[in-house]
Formats: C-alpha cells, sequence, structure tokens
C-alpha cells in the first residue's frame, strides 16, 4: 500500500445547500416581479409622473381647476386662484414647486420633488436587495477566508513540526 503522502489531496467541493436554492429563488423572482410592478405600473406613463385630475390637490391645498378662457392654466385654494401661462412648465405654489409635464382641460402631469416622487417601498425594495447583496459578499468572503485560514494553518504545522491545538 502506497504511503498517503504520494496520494493526491482531494479538495473538498463546494455544495450548494439545496434548501438555500429552493427558498432564495421564489423570492428572488417575487422581487423581480413586484420590483417591476412598481416600476412601470400601466407601462404607459413615467412612474415619477403624478397625474391629476379637475378638483384634485397639486401641491399642499392647491387644486387644479383646468384651463380658463384665454388657455391659462387654473389652480385654486380656499378662495385664491392662481393662473399659469400655458408656455410655462415650473408651477411655484407656497414656497415650493412642481415640473408640469403636460396639461388638458381636464387633467395635468407634474413631476413632484425627487424625493417625493419615489414611493417609500420602491426604497424599502432597493435597500432590500443592497442588504441581500451585502450579506451574500459578506457569507462568500468569509467562506474564502476560512478555507485559506485552514490552508495556512495546515502549511505551518507541517513547516514546524507542530500542530495547532483545536478550538472548541
Amino acid at each position: 500500500m502506497a504511503p498517503s503522502r504520494f496520494l493526491a489531496k482531494k479538495r473538498k467541493k463546494s455544495r450548494i445547500r439545496v434548501w438555500l436554492l429552493l427558498v432564495s429563488l421564489p423570492l428572488f423572482i417575487f422581487v423581480l416581479i413586484e420590483l417591476y410592478k412598481w416600476l412601470i405600473p400601466f407601462n404607459t406613463v413615467n412612474p415619477l409622473w403624478r397625474d391629476a385630475t379637475v378638483g384634485e390637490t397639486v401641491i399642499g391645498d392647491w387644486k387644479y381647476e383646468g384651463y380658463d378662457e384665454e388657455g391659462y392654466l387654473k389652480f385654486y385654494n380656499h378662495g385664491q386662484t392662481h393662473l399659469l401661462p400655458p408656455t410655462s412648465h415650473l408651477l411655484a405654489l407656497d414656497g415650493r414647486f412642481v415640473v408640469v409635464e403636460e396639461s388638458s382641460p381636464n387633467s395635468i402631469t407634474f413631476a413632484p420633488k425627487l424625493y417625493q416622487a419615489i414611493p417609500f417601498h420602491w426604497i424599502l425594495s432597493i435597500f432590500g436587495c443592497l442588504l441581500l447583496v451585502l450579506l451574500g459578499v459578506y457569507w462568500y468572503v468569509r467562506r474564502r477566508l476560512h478555507t485559506h485560514h485552514k490552508r495556512l494553518v495546515d502549511l505551518l504545522s507541517r513547516q514546524r513540526g507542530f500542530r495547532p491545538r483545536k478550538r472548541n
């Protein structure tokens, strides 16, 4: 029988745990589908734009009233009226502003400030994806460091003639 020092050492192959795949794959597909639905709800308009029809609020308590006789956009708030020229694309009321994208006599499409335009569940899903990626990187690096540490300890123990103490 040949001494074991002449035999090739078999490297342990890392096996992917089946339960981890079974749990993570449907979860990943679900997150992708929900993220797509949130990003493009009807697949027709930019999801960062908002629509308001006649009588709905645009900024604070200011509501859209449609066009007047001359084609100006009308906004009202508790008896006050504000007219916006049809060529203007910036609506500023009460110290806040929105960018007017399109308007018609019945509706207005506008882009609010970015931090107001991004829905909260988008932010949560982005942070959730980042957390999953960071956990995966942490797990991968920890596993790689553990295998390299084990090889280094084996190498040093063979060279110096001692065995490291086993940890409990």
